[in-house]
């Protein structure tokens, strides 16, 4: 995970008298260590074995490209396939691998696994190619949402993920470097093998491929019912 900083550093120059009203620098203590609320998660897993899972993973997507119909939601340019890929067999590992992942994930949130269960509401493949993007958006009604990157070249654009805190934007101000406290946006480059897993309504985007070949990744959504509730017909 990197934060956003600046190209190069640069040297500083004198600084000027400080105004009457200005808060006093703080000379040996470099800032007071904040409790932090309301914080955004982001999982970042590392698959085992993911050659083997990525050629397979690879191969359902060709048959798919064939044979499927493409969709469009965040996509600008690229293939998209239909969410419902979590019912058939095809990509039945994965789905595994993902949905034992989600668990761990909502254990650590302190999901109520007693009365609730989680379940796949979507799961769907993806294909940009050189240009392909996909808008900044959010998951709706999704307790967790992810990516698995199955073929990433280099430059074939990050995930960027954005301050939920959209007020703090109206109070921008000067900072030395970019941090993860002070940080409007931040970004992870793809790799292959890297599952990433993030609470629904963290917006986020992918910046365009810059290479001349494709990237492929799977994205699903996470919900959560009461258990033994009747279950939605395929």
């Amino acid at each position: 995970m990197t934060a956003k900083r600046k190209s190069a550093a640069r040297k500083e120059p004198a600084a000027a008298p400080a105004p009457e009203n200005a808060a006093p620098a703080l000379a040996i203590n470099p800032g007071f260590r904040p409790e932090i609320w309301f914080p955004s998660p982001v999982w970042a897993r590392h698959v085992p074995d993911h050659e083997r899972i990525d050629a397979h993973i690879l191969s359902v997507l060709e048959e798919l490209e064939r044979n499927g119909r493409a969709i469009t939601r965040s996509n600008v340019g690229g293939w998209h396939s239909a969410a419902n890929l979590h019912l058939g067999p095809e990509l039945a590992e994965i789905r595994r691998i993902i949905g034992n992942a989600c668990a761990g994930c909502a254990s650590h949130l302190s999901f109520d696994f007693d009365r609730f269960e989680m379940f796949f509401q979507e799961m769907w493949l993806n294909k940009n190619g050189p240009g392909d993007f996909n808008k900044a958006h959010v998951h709706p009604n999704s307790i967790l949402s992810g990516a698995y990157y199955a073929k990433v070249p280099a430059k074939s654009g990050n995930i960027e993920f954005y301050d939920p805190v959209r007020e703090r934007v109206m109070s921008t101000f000067p900072v030395k470097a970019r941090t993860r406290i002070n940080s409007q946006a931040m970004e992870y480059r793809g790799r292959e093998g890297l599952l990433l897993i993030f609470p629904g309504w963290l917006q986020h985007s992918v910046q365009p491929n810059r290479s001349e070949d494709f990237r492929v990744s799977i994205s699903f959504n996470m919900g959560f019912r009461p258990k033994g509730a009747a279950r939605p017909a395929a």
